[in-house]
This record gives C-alpha cells, structure tokens and sequence, in this order.
C-alpha cells in the first residue's frame, strides 16, 4: 500500500471523471432512434358462449407475452353470464399459441389449460378446463390491437352446466 498522497488524490480524480460522463451517456442513449416495443399486450373482451340456450354475455381480459414474433402466451380471465337466473362461470387459463406476423394480420392458433369456478342458484363446482382456439389480431400503430378468437373448451363431464364454445371480441 501506497501512503502517498498523490497516489490517494489520482484514484480519488478517477471515479469523479466517470461520473462527469453519465449526463453524456444518457443523453446519447435517449437521442437513439426510438423502436417500437410490442412484447406485451392488455386487452379486455367481450364474450359469447355454446350452448347459446344456456350461456349469454361474458367479459374478460388478457395479458398477452410474445417471444421473437412468433410464439405468445397469454393469462386470460373471464366471466361468462347465463339465461338462467343467478348462474355464471368464472375461468382463469393459461394459453400458449403460435401466430407469425404478416403485417398487421397476426393469425393464430393454441393450447390452454385452466380452472373454472361455476355457480347455480344452491350449487357450485369447480374444477379444470382445458382448451384449443384459434383467431386473429389485428394491430395498429400507437398500440392499438382488435382480437376474434374462437375456443373449443373442454370441461369434465360432471360439470352442472356445460360451456362447450366461446367465442370473443378484444380490444386492447
């Protein structure tokens, strides 16, 4: 170790020198030309359901993640209404799908897997779902994004009330 002061004062002078370019630096990386980052989408729904005696308007929303353009996975939650008074079905999925991009046009199709909780006036039951869709998406510049999707569910066959289809409507 050195006990010379003019050693100390240089190392000291170092790091102040480092400092005085931080303005530079982030001046420089906020001049860069701006890219468009679409990695993550929120949008909410409206809903359909089959068999369509049973099951009327739902709504729900989704929070999309796309890897390298091309493979997306989704959280979806959603509530499904009935004609049958006090009767509705509550499900949370998680999805994954392929859809390339061509253009603005984002064609896909997917897995998911999920639970669902429904009620019946008196009863309730819940357990786990399964599901194959497929859609489109629609995107726009500033972020906009227009979704049409069709689900094939699979609930288990001891279900009170079966929801075999949904179909949606997203904007995010």
């Amino acid at each position: 170790r050195s006990s010379n002061p003019a050693t100390m004062t240089g190392m000291a002078k170092n790091p102040a020198r480092r400092l005085a370019l931080l303005p530079f630096l982030v001046l420089a990386a906020l001049s860069s030309p701006a890219r468009s980052v679409d990695a993550a989408e929120i949008t909410a729904f409206a809903a359909g359901g089959t068999p369509g005696e049973t099951w009327s308007t739902g709504y729900g929303g989704m929070l999309t993640i796309t890897l390298f353009n091309i493979v997306h996975g989704d959280v979806e939650g959603a509530w499904q209404g009935s004609s049958v008074p006090e009767t509705s079905i509550v499900t949370l999925a998680a999805k994954a799908y392929v859809g390339p991009s061509i253009g603005r046009l984002v064609p896909y199709a997917g897995l998911g897997a999920g639970v669902y909780r429904e009620r019946l006036p008196g009863k309730s039951d819940q357990g786990t779902s399964g599901l194959v869709f497929a859609g489109a998406k629609l995107k726009f510049p500033f972020g906009l994004v227009l979704r049409a999707e069709y689900q094939w569910i699979s609930l288990p066959d001891e279900v009170l009330l079966p929801l075999d289809h949904r179909y949606l409507f997203a904007a995010g």
